[in-house]
């Protein structure tokens, strides 16, 4: 993958010819400049702040849109949006740098404003949302705002009421009276709820119906590492009520018995472990009249033989009856038993997720899962630490033509010719992860490089130099994401080359 025509202009005009020129291009074109300089931090230089601070330069934008930069600072802020009171999207992600007083200047007099992001701002206090008062304000997202209080949220809320997602996790600010402020003033506005810190309420259960009963509009309600194991009861205390819920995620739960659940879902993410009580669990599936996908995560808590058995025995249970629905699967155990293998080749025909943890199972049984089953239409395979042999690898290769995503880390099987063969046949191939893969070397990663659009690599360890970052550079133009150096300090890149591998990249590349 190259880049366009105006990919190339953009970074020569952002590079070379920066002047008050460029504010008046069209509103699209100037929030493509404004995202190319703070993803290649050169928001300060002389310029480009001249430019910033230029009235005509943001007057007209729609769009603010910031991630991870350590440039970006209240008074830039202030000097993009004082003449221009139009936004409809405003998105900070972890800027370290601005102030309750930075986003106060953002976001007073916006009263088209649609979604405001602020992830991983935890310098953010309550001062900092007193100007967020627009009726078109309807998605909201404060996850990591850790210093947001009760208080502060509810006085959001009252000057919000149109608000339809709110995503508050790790909001680890917020007590119980949140829960109420949230069913008060959204009520049946509110359509989709994140977060994941109610084990902190002494009253969970209660809060939970009373948030159910007063949302009767909620379709999407994620409680990620929600509940306590305490919780591991014989009758389950929980009840998830909601006449249009249809997006429920128990990710990081463990129950004997699910909570009771509304059977309108359509879809569920759902962690077991062996130790629930397997009858139960078929007939809480059984109610559920309109589930039509699953995400299940199988997590072996224990490296005992009878906590393996357990995990074995309750996949050999679920799949005949709800294989078909599976959409992402999820096994961490030591041993994965030859039925259940052959059960997700049999039953698990929609699977196009899949990610194991395991030391030991059948080579040819796995095998056939992608020569003869659902393998072939994976879009994502994380392996890790498994020892399969060069035929299963190459039977991978060969068969996973649709996959987007792969992990197969810390696996000495895998060398340059298992990448050969990825690149030749799997040419959607975004995201990779070959960390502590010894044998792969810049022979595998740079002719993967040129076959398929990369944007994330993880190559800790691996025997890549400074080759691989040069055909990356040239090659991969939408790179993200690259790890490398592990604790041995393996690959060791210079300088140079990863500073021409960020030049070259379009987006931010995170190191």
């Amino acid at each position: 993958m190259v880049k366009s025509l105006f990919e190339y202009a953009l970074a020569v005009v952002c590079r070379e010819r920066i002047d008050l020129d460029l504010g008046y291009i069209p509103t699209n074109c100037k929030e493509r400049v404004l995202a190319f300089l703070s993803s290649h931090d050169r928001l300060s230089l002389n310029n480009n702040a001249d430019l910033v601070k230029f009235p005509i330069f943001g007057m007209n934008l729609t769009t603010i849109h910031f991630y991870l930069s350590e440039e970006l600072n209240d008074q830039m802020l202030h000097h993009l949006t004082e003449y221009n009171k139009f936004l409809e999207r405003i998105t900070l992600i972890d800027c370290k740098n601005i102030s309750d007083h930075g986003l106060q200047t953002v976001t007073k007099g916006q009263f088209n404003l649609r979604l405001l992001e602020l992830r991983a701002m935890s310098q953010i206090t309550d001062a900092g949302l007193i100007y967020i008062r627009t009726p078109h304000l309807q998605t909201v997202d404060l996850s990591g705002c850790k210093q947001i209080t009760s208080e502060g949220l509810r006085e959001l809320l009252s000057w919000n009421r149109n608000i339809e997602g709110l995503y508050l996790n790790t909001c680890t600010g917020l007590d119980e009276s949140s829960f109420y402020h949230i069913a008060y003033y959204l009520g049946e506005n509110l359509s989709v709820l994140e977060l994941d810190f109610l084990d902190r309420i002494p009253d969970s259960p209660g809060v939970l119906a009373h948030l159910s009963q007063s949302c009767q509009n909620l379709r999407q309600l994620s409680l990620a590492r929600f509940f306590q194991d305490e919780e591991m009861l014989e009758v389950n205390p929980y009840r998830i009520d909601g006449a249009c819920l249809t997006n429920v995620d128990l990710y990081g739960n463990f129950f004997v018995t699910l909570p009771s659940l509304p059977p309108t879902l359509q879809h569920i993410r759902l962690c077991v472990s062996g130790e629930e009580d397997v009858a139960r669990l078929l007939e809480s599936f059984e109610n559920l009249l309109f589930l039509e996908s699953i995400d299940l995560i199988v997590t072996c808590r224990e490296d005992s033989i009878q906590a393996i058995d357990s995990a074995n025995n309750l996949l050999c249970s679920l799949l005949p009856f709800i294989g078909p629905k599976i959409n992402l699967l999820q096994i961490s155990v030591v041993r994965l038993f030859d039925p259940v293998l052959r059960f997700i080749r049999e039953y698990c025909l929609n699977l196009s997720h899949l990610a194991l943890d395991v030391k030991g199972m059948s080579n040819l049984l796995f095998q056939k899962l992608f020569s003869r089953g659902p393998g072939a239409n994976l879009k994502t395979l994380k392996m890790s630490k498994m020892r399969l042999s060069y035929r299963m690898l190459f039977t991978i290769a060969r068969s996973a033509r649709q996959i987007t995503e792969l992990e197969s880390s810390y696996m000495t099987c895998v060398d340059d010719r298992f990448l050969s063969l990825l690149s030749a046949n799997c040419a959607h191939l975004q995201n990779v992860n070959f960390n502590g893969c010894r044998y792969v070397s810049d022979k595998g990663l740079t002719k993967m490089a040129r076959m398929c659009p990369l944007k994330e690599v993880r190559i800790r360890g691996t025997g890549c130099t400074d080759r691989s970052l040069q055909v990356l550079s040239e090659w991969c133009p939408q790179l993200e994401w690259i790890s490398y150096a592990d604790y041995t300090g393996r690959p060791r890149f210079t300088e140079e080359a990863i500073n021409k591998l960020k030049a070259a990249c379009i987006n931010k590349l995170i190191c």
